[in-house]
């Protein structure tokens, strides 16, 4: 059984799951969501990435990447809905102060975060741009690699006499 060496694109497709969090935390607060504490964040980008680098060595399309991009954000909502708070007080910093006081917020006020179609067209927009950076860093990082094999002289093959 031999091991097939990772190509360069495999090596970069963590910063994928790095950029899919970001942007879906920009979106979900963008629309009126609240963001949760900074271990969740950093739990979801560890897991973002860890998704993004296995998923790296099945996923070769466009139409393929652009569904898992949108099934992440869907993710990334739900995520977020369950471990970010509603109540006043409750934003990204303050999560390291001491207890927060209690409001009386009525049922429907509590559960909305937002315009539900202002969040699903941020969490989509946040999905295509996940797909263009992706597709941008497997080019970048793939005309890097072959300048740098091109520029190696032991790559280089000369013709035949």
């Amino acid at each position: 059984m031999t091991m097939r060496a990772a190509s360069v694109q495999d090596k970069w497709a963590w910063v994928t799951g790095l950029v899919a969090v970001a942007l879906g935390l920009v979106a979900h607060m963008v629309a009126g969501g609240s963001a949760p504490a900074v271990p969740v964040l950093l739990a979801f980008a560890a897991l973002g990435s860890l998704a993004a680098q296995l998923i790296s060595r099945w996923v070769h399309g466009p139409l393929l990447l652009l569904l898992l991009s949108g099934v992440t954000q869907q993710l990334l909502h739900l995520g977020f809905d369950a471990f970010g708070g509603y109540f006043p007080g409750n934003g990204f910093l303050d999560h390291f102060h001491g207890s927060q006081a209690t409001v009386n917020a009525p049922a429907a006020e509590a559960a909305s975060a937002g315009n539900v179609h202002l969040m699903l067209y941020t969490h989509m927009a946040a999905a295509i741009l996940t797909l263009l950076v992706a597709s941008g860093i497997s080019k970048v990082v793939g005309v890097r690699s072959q300048r740098r094999a091109a520029a190696d002289p032991a790559f280089v093959r000369y013709p035949r006499p």
